[in-house]
């Protein structure tokens, strides 16, 4: 399974609507969806000009042979050189349906119509951002379960994380989400606990630094958007 496909099951509710406490699914699913292809080798952060805003760089454009990738692939070729924030903000970058539509396929959920929920600011500032148009309630619940006890585990030391799952940690931890998804019962970590643990876990990732830098400048993007979006927020109340 895809990073942003599990991504998407911890983010939505098994009657399709997006978790109560979650307000970035769309950044975080389009983070996912760049890490997917950081891990698959397609494309890279480029740190030469600055390491603080990196940007992104297409290296290869040979099909992964999953459609997800490969159509996020070919949309990105507008963005290659771009910085990695430009990306996670784009929201041609249809992570949620593309995500939604394979696991769709896949018999783990089902496609229904979503309310659109009212508009709200771009982080960048410039237009508001479209709402997804569908919502994906769930059809086979074991997926998801399995990917729970999986975490759990790697959490806990029992089990050692792969990179997807490593990444998948850090995008939750990015937003300040990974305490609402890992109960603490469950962990026994409350949230900076929780948050070390993780960062722990990233720095054992089986990749290369390359990558390991790559996948933390995307989470990196994703919480600095994400705060901005809380404070454009905060501000229009």
């Amino acid at each position: 399974m895809l990073i942003v496909e599990s991504l998407l099951l911890l983010l939505t509710e098994d009657s399709g609507n997006p978790e109560g406490w979650s307000s970035n699914n769309d950044l975080m699913l389009r983070g996912a969806l760049l890490s997917d292809l950081m891990l698959a080798g397609r494309i890279e952060a480029d740190t030469a000009r600055t390491t603080r805003r990196p940007r992104m760089r297409i290296v290869d454009t040979t099909p992964t042979g999953h459609p997800v990738l490969d159509d996020a692939l070919a949309a990105l070729s507008v963005k290659n050189g771009k910085r990695i924030a430009s990306a996670v903000t784009w929201a041609d970058l249809r992570a949620h349906d593309a995500a939604g539509a394979s696991l769709v396929k896949a018999g783990v959920l089902a496609e229904a119509a979503a309310p659109a929920p009212a508009l709200s600011a771009d982080p960048a500032g410039t237009s508001a951002m479209p709402p997804a148009v569908l919502a994906f309630p769930t059809r086979d619940p074991r997926p998801e379960a399995e990917l729970r006890e999986r975490l759990y585990g790697e959490i806990a030391g029992t089990r050692a994380a792969d990179a997807a799952d490593s990444a998948l940690l850090a995008l939750l931890q990015s937003t300040g989400v990974a305490s609402r998804v890992l109960s603490a019962e469950r962990t026994g970590l409350r949230h900076s606990a929780l948050g070390q643990r993780i960062k722990e876990i990233a720095e054992q990732a089986p990749v290369t630094g390359a990558i390991r830098e790559a996948i933390a400048s995307i989470s990196s993007a994703v919480a600095v958007i994400a705060a901005r979006t809380r404070g454009v927020t905060a501000v229009g109340r």
